[in-house]
């Protein structure tokens, strides 16, 4: 272009239409062409980063005239550069810009009556600003060299100041040979002036801009290819068995996809997840995190709705403990959050939503999901998992949390009983901020993987750890509640869904006698053989309830079971050590129930006669309960001893031990750990306040 008079192109489209890439497209291609020539200078302003109106004014200058003085720009162009500095002296102090015509006596009207006038100010008032403006047009118009002014994101301006800026382009800076490109949202600029003139703002703007551009509404399939392409990028290295693409697609279409309108759009979307989902990646469902992403960049307000209210968001219907939990209840909550939400955006964040936490579809209609459930979507690191969902917000594991990756490296090692068995005891030994230990995350979240994820060959390795070492699980501080039985059950679980991989009864027989055979925990095994004879029928009132061959082993398998449980339970009571084992009470019941009530009364009767052995029976009938008043939130815990259990095997009355306890107590020998101390104190006051049984 010759553009002798100047010029001025606008490019006009929303914020994140793409209009800094098409600027910076343009002067790539610009540049590139006349690298030699040096033919064409460039100007950038960013107005965004200056306020006010003296500020845009001279910003503008400076930039103007540290552009044209360069050591790359031509000759001709130094010599202009160092008239605009005498122009932009003289316009400074200025408290309106001014307009074609009239300028020196706007200028001097200015000084007379300003007291902080100075020397360099008066000298600059003794030139003539048109013979200043006259001799830098003549410059432009003599020399080859074209000046592009490129001025991006005025519409992030405030009215006044958007005024301002294009009347500095049309009164003050319109030299020749000076092509301008001027990059805006049209609907805004012309918006802003009509407020502050009263007038048409597009007229106003037509009279300036020769040349507009409109850049053309982004195709969204092009749009969705992009985001997709760079997504798959986001997500290399994923695990295959945590994504499912009729889930995404389903989460992207009736939700994130109405959020997706720019180039911006998508750019800022893969921005936030390239840092985070890196962290997480393994440890979160990638689909979720997707879903919860989105919300927390274009519905920030409903990502800290979920923050907030992760209770009654994540898990099932049914909480327990007779807490209200209705649908209806949850949705006027849930309504309540959606009324503030713009109308336009209400059914894609309630489908996202929806997809995300099925306490939230169901609020609205959808299925209701049972207890069930919960496994499967720990399993697959589901945000709507009270285990996992913190991870979605911490971008990182809670303190004391099992991994992902370290649930397959330890699941891993189930070829080898010893090293297992080493593994599950040092997790027994890691204690998290709550108190409980990472064995209780590990024995939980393991039984998502017992029905087909552990190797069949790692069956009975498995099983042969769990029934050596298992005994030392047996941990107090791993029982969360009433309706928490402990590492004992979480360990029994296991077996039970390990061995129910085996097809018959048979094998399952087979594997457990040669296992117990081996095994060193007596009450683990003990326990298992009960569960074994409660699904005939056995030790409890009512009857079987599940088809004979729907059990684990067979009725005519049971005594054999037995027979190898009371063997174990005679060696240790020989040994003098039965009295260590968890639940020593539990284990006596077993011995007068296999053998004789006089031969466990014997091994009694010869234990209590030492302090500390007597200390460890009446610790092995301390049992912890819960109560739960109408007004608590949580359960009270309390210790009792059950005084008929104790004289059953005692052969005496028991208030005949207190004195004795008494004594201990008192002396407080080194030897008196906690839990003995526990249970001499509870014993103590179980015989002096009994209680209505």
């Amino acid at each position: 272009m010759d553009a002798q008079e100047g010029f001025v192109f606008a490019l006009n489209g929303p914020w994140g239409a793409g209009k800094t890439t098409i600027i910076n497209f343009v002067l790539h291609f610009l540049i590139e062409e006349q690298k030699e020539e040096n033919e064409l200078v460039v100007v950038r302003f960013n107005p965004w980063w200056f306020s006010g109106r003296e500020q845009l004014i001279q910003q503008f200058f400076r930039q103007f005239k540290a552009t044209l003085g360069g050591q790359d720009a031509p000759k001709e162009l130094r010599n202009v550069s160092q008239k605009l500095d005498r122009l932009a002296r003289i316009l400074e102090p200025l408290t309106l810009v001014p307009a074609v015509g009239g300028w020196v006596d706007r200028v001097k009207n200015v000084f007379r009556t300003s007291a902080t006038a100075t020397q360099a100010i008066a000298d600059a008032l003794a030139q003539d600003v048109h013979q200043i403006r006259a001799l830098i047009d003549s410059i432009l118009r003599s020399q080859n060299a074209r000046i592009l002014v490129v001025i991006n994101d005025i519409d992030r301006l405030h009215a006044e100041e958007i005024r301002q800026l294009f009347q500095v382009v049309k009164a003050v800076a319109d030299f020749p040979k000076t092509i301008y490109l001027l990059a805006f949202d049209r609907d805004v600029v012309a918006g802003a002036v009509s407020r502050l003139q009263g007038a048409s703002g597009d007229d106003y703007l037509e009279k300036i801009v020769q040349a507009p551009f409109d850049l053309p509404v982004p195709d969204r399939t092009s749009l969705r290819r992009l985001l997709f392409e760079q997504i798959d990028e986001v997500l290399t290295g994923t695990p295959e068995e945590l994504w499912d693409s009729v889930e995404w697609g389903n989460l992207y279409w009736e939700g994130i996809d109405s959020f997706i309108r720019t180039p911006r759009d998508v750019k800022r979307f893969v921005n936030i997840l390239r840092p985070t989902y890196a962290i997480v990646k393994g440890e979160v469902n990638p689909i979720d995190f997707l879903g919860i992403q989105a919300l927390r960049l274009f519905v920030p307000q409903m990502y800290s709705f979920v923050v907030t209210n992760k209770d009654q968001l994540t898990g099932i219907e049914d909480r327990g403990l007779g807490v209200s939990d209705r649908p209806e209840d949850r949705r006027k909550l849930f309504d309540s959050f959606l009324e503030a939400a713009s109308g336009d955006r209400r059914k894609a964040i309630k489908d996202i939503m929806g997809r995300l936490f099925p306490r939230w579809a169901s609020a609205y209609g959808g299925s209701s999901y049972g207890s069930g459930w919960l496994s499967l979507w720990r399993k697959k690191l589901r945000i709507c998992s009270p285990d996992v969902c913190d991870r979605y917000f911490m971008l990182s594991l809670p303190p004391g949390d099992v991994s992902s990756v370290e649930m397959q490296a330890l699941l891993s090692l189930g070829g080898d009983p010893g090293v297992f068995g080493k593994e599950l005891l040092r997790l027994s030994s890691e204690r998290r901020p709550d108190g409980t230990t990472r064995l209780r995350v590990f024995l939980e979240r393991m039984q998502d993987f017992t029905e087909k994820d552990v190797r069949e060959e790692h069956i009975e390795p498995i099983l042969s750890a769990i029934y050596n070492i298992g005994d030392q699980l047996f941990l107090d501080e791993d029982r969360g509640g009433m309706f928490d039985h402990g590492n004992d059950m979480r360990l029994l679980r296991i077996s039970y869904q390990l061995l129910k991989r085996l097809p018959t009864q048979q094998q399952r027989f087979e594997m457990l006698r040669k296992i117990f055979a081996e095994a060193k925990s007596i009450s683990l095994l003990t326990r298992d053989v009960i569960i074994l004879g409660q699904e005939h029928g056995k030790y409890r009132e009512r009857e079987a309830s599940e088809p004979e061959q729907r059990r684990t082993v067979a009725a005519n398998h049971l005594p054999e079971l037995e027979a190898i449980a009371l063997q174990k339970i005679r060696a240790a009571a020989q040994e003098r050590r039965l009295h260590a084992a968890p639940d020593f009470g539990y284990l006596l019941y077993r011995l007068a129930d296999w053998a004789s009530e006089d031969e466990a009364t014997a091994y009694v009767s010869q234990l209590i006669v030492d302090d500390i052995s007597l200390c460890d029976y009446l610790s092995g009938f301390l049992q912890v309960g819960y109560s739960h008043g109408f007004s608590d939130r949580v359960a009270r815990r309390t210790w009792r001893i059950h005084l008929a259990s104790v004289q059953k095997f005692l052969g005496r009355d028991p208030s005949e031990l207190v004195p004795r306890c008494e004594k201990i107590l008192k002396d407080g020998p080194a030897w008196l750990n906690q839990r003995r101390r526990l249970a001499l104190e509870t014993f103590i006051k179980e015989v002096k306040e009994p209680r209505d049984e």
